[in-house]
Formats: structure tokens, C-alpha cells, sequence
């Protein structure tokens, strides 16, 4: 019931379109007879609306026709009766129905992508409709019957190019937005997914964690002497084990959904630059900063840690971004230094202090804080960088600072921990 119900919407939709557009039309016969555009609004909404019945379509669409163009007559002639209204527009009813037929015999819908055959059948439904119509009129016409003919082939053949026109080029637009819409929702995916991977590294630094603390707490359970002490320790060191056996599940359940699926994928530096780029403006837009991002890189290879490589960089620019009050320049750039790939980013904000440079990578600092609302950094911290910088990729992280000047942050990988390949 719901889809007839969205067929009747599509069948009137094209009608009022029909007939809108059967307002813009020449009379070069001095007579009822009219070339307009609605033909062509109908084979565009025919094609759009493949699930609507060609027949039924097309007749309603002349049913409606007729009845308009008779009100119109009825309403600029008072004197005139319906009869005459009749007598004048009825033709119109029987083009469109002469026009589905052919439409649908010469199965016009299947050969949109064969563009010759699909202009000359389009072409053939609408001269002969129109040559139908006009020898059903009746009327007297002034012009050779060779020269009407020949008009209306000429505006047949002029229809059915704009008719494929105007529907290549809206397939065209409607894919590109299509296309688009989908590297959007992918690149919000790759983000998602850099930041599900962030936290699984560190859950599972934190497994570890949780490991010592319940081996010190048993190995307090036994050098206590005292029994209670000892029972509560045990009962401490057992309760720590739950906790590592609750984080190993939520671990194994997160490394589940991003197995296999995600294991072979690649991404090249330009890409994880372009989807850092897409993220950052939304981020500098919320803010209501005046932010010039600025990326440059010298090799663009393939990298399959493109998911930590995404979450160092995109949390040192969101510090960038925090340390810039309402202008500023970020720049991000990349180089191969021997065996060494080399990233900085690179900010002209307020810069750190030179007694703050040392402790800037220790847990629970910031270089910003709001005094108002509280709010720290709002990235995943310094030393969680740092931690993914040494311990996934085996490399090193630096900062160089002049305060009121800029800040430098500069992450070294070794190539072979980055690339697929030798460059």
C-alpha cells in the first residue's frame, strides 16, 4: 500500500511538472497545435520514476493536460463553451497516449545508455505523436503540409537532445554528490576507526598495568603476616584480576570488529593529510578561529599504520589549535631524512614557556587550560602521543618553543616502521 501510494505521489509529481511546463511553448501554426517543453519534463520523469507504468503515466499526464488547458480557454473566453474547449484540446489527450505507447514499445527506458539509439527512438515517439496529433485536429493550416512536417521533426530531433542533455548531466551531479557524500562518511570512518584504535592501544597498555598491580598486591598478600590483612589483600589482588579479565573482553571485542576487514588497508600520505585537513576545518570552524592550515609533503608513500599516524598528528594540531587565541598559521609538512620519516607541525601560537619544554611530554600536563570552565586539551594528551610514538612505531618525539614566537613538534619513525615498501 505504502509503495502505490509513493507511485500515485511520482504519477501526480510528473504531471504537475507536465503541465507547468506545457506553459512555455511556440505556435508557429497560428493554431491549437503547441511545441513545449513538457514533453521533455515527461521523458526526464519517465526516466527518473522507472517504477511508474509508462501508459498510466502518460495518459494521466494528458488527462490533466486537457482539463488545464481547457480551464485556461474557458477562463480567457467567458462566452465559450465546454464543447469548443473540447473540440480544441482533446488532440492534446491522445498525443500523450500515442506517446506513452511508443515510449514503452520501443522500451526507451533500456537504451539511455546507448546514446544514438536512445536520441533517434526518443525522437521517432515524439514527431509521430505530434504528427498524430496534428492530423487529428483537423484544423486548417496555412503552411505546406511538407514544412510542418519538417517542424515538427526538427523540434522532435531539438527535445530529445535536450532530454538526454539535461538527464546526463543530473545523473552526472547526482553521482558526483553521491560520490562525495561517501568519501565524507569514509573519511569520518577512518577518524572513528584512528580513534577506536588509539584507545585499544591504550587499553591494552592498561591490561598490563592491571597486571602489576595485581601482582604487587599479591605479592603483599604474601608478606603480610597478620590473617585479616591477608585475606583483604587476596581479595584485593582477586578483584584487580576481574578487572584485567573485564578489559581483556572489551579488548578482544574491539580488535574483533576491526580485524581482518581493516588489516590489509593502506593510505597513502596525501590521503591521510586530505582527511586530517577535512577533520581540522570542521574542528577550527566550531571554534570560531581564524586558522590557515598549511600541508606539504616531499614522498608520498604507502603507509598500513596509517590509523596512529592519523591520531599523533590530528592530536598535536588540536594542541596547535588550543594554542592559538584567534589567528594564527599550522603547518604540517613531511620529509625523509635518511632512514628517518620525518613529521612537523608546526604553530605561531603563544608558544610554551622554556622551564615548562621539559615536563610538556609528563602525564597530566597541558600548555592549555581555561580558568573559566576548567576545560584541559581536549586531544588525548602529550604523553599518550609520545607513548604511541615510541612504542608502536619506535620512534621519537620533540619539541623546540619561543614563546610569543612558534612551537615545533617534530616526530621521527624509522622508514621501516612506516612504509609498505623501500622509497
Amino acid at each position: 500500500m505504502n509503495l502505490d501510494q509513493k507511485k500515485v505521489e511520482k504519477i501526480f509529481a510528473t504531471c504537475i511538472l507536465t503541465v507547468f511546463l506545457g506553459q512555455i511553448y511556440l505556435n508557429p501554426f497560428s493554431t491549437g497545435f503547441r511545441f513545449s517543453f513538457s514533453v521533455t519534463a515527461l521523458s526526464l520523469m519517465l526516466l527518473y520514476f522507472k517504477d511508474i507504468s509508462i501508459n498510466l503515466a502518460t495518459t494521466t499526464v494528458g488527462l490533466f493536460m486537457f482539463i488545464f488547458r481547457s480551464f485556461v480557454f474557458i477562463a480567457g473566453n467567458p462566452e465559450a463553451t465546454f464543447a469548443q474547449a473540447f473540440e480544441i484540446h482533446y488532440p492534446v489527450v491522445l498525443f500523450y497516449v500515442f506517446f506513452g505507447i511508443l515510449f514503452d514499445m520501443l522500451q526507451i527506458r533500456d537504451k539511455i545508455n546507448k546514446l544514438e539509439i536512445f536520441i533517434l527512438s526518443l525522437w521517432f515517439c515524439d514527431s509521430m505523436a505530434n504528427i498524430i496529433e496534428i492530423a487529428l485536429r483537423n484544423e486548417s493550416i496555412e503552411y505546406p503540409f511538407e514544412s510542418v512536417i519538417l517542424a515538427i521533426i526538427l523540434m522532435g530531433a531539438m527535445r530529445s537532445i535536450l532530454t538526454l542533455l539535461i538527464y546526463s548531466l543530473s545523473v552526472y551531479y547526482m553521482q558526483r554528490f553521491e560520490r562525495e557524500r561517501k568519501e565524507t562518511k569514509y573519511r569520518e570512518l577512518i577518524l572513528f576507526i584512528s580513534s577506536l584504535k588509539t584507545e585499544l592501544f591504550f587499553l591494552r597498555k592498561s591490561i598490563t598495568d592491571i597486571e602489576e598491580a595485581m601482582k604487587r598486591s599479591f605479592n603483599l598478600y604474601e608478606k603480610l603476616r597478620d590473617t585479616e590483612q591477608r585475606d583483604d589483600a587476596l581479595l584485593v589482588a582477586k578483584d584487580i584480576h576481574e578487572i584485567k579479565k573485564d578489559y581483556m573482553r572489551v579488548v578482544a571485542g574491539i580488535e574483533k570488529a576491526l580485524s581482518e576487514e581493516h588489516e590489509n588497508l593502506s593510505m597513502d600520505i596525501k590521503d591521510i593529510f586530505a582527511v586530517i585537513n577535512d577533520n581540522t576545518k570542521k574542528l577550527i570552524a566550531s571554534k570560531n578561529k581564524n586558522i590557515i592550515l598549511r600541508f606539504k609533503y616531499k614522498h608520498n608513500f604507502q603507509t598500513k599504520d596509517f590509523y596512529q599516524l592519523i591520531s599523533i598528528l590530528n592530536n598535536l594540531i588540536i594542541n596547535a589549535i588550543e594554542a592559538i587565541d584567534e589567528v594564527g598559521i599550522i603547518t604540517i609538512t613531511e620529509e625523509i631524512d635518511k632512514t628517518d620519516c620525518v613529521f612537523r607541525v608546526i604553530d605561531n601560537g603563544g608558544g610554551i614557556n622554556k622551564e615548562e619544554l621539559e615536563y610538556i611530554f609528563e602525564p597530566g600536563f597541558s600548555t592549555k587550560f581555561n580558568p573559566m570552565t576548567g576545560e584541559m586539551s581536549t586531544g588525548i594528551g602529550l604523553t599518550h602521543v609520545r607513548h604511541i610514538v615510541e612504542n608502536h612505531f619506535q620512534g621519537e618525539i620533540s619539541v623546540t618553543s619561543k614563546k610569543d614566537a612558534k612551537t615545533v613538534f617534530m616526530v621521527r619513525i624509522p622508514t621501516r616502521k612506516i612504509m609498505n615498501r623501500k622509497w
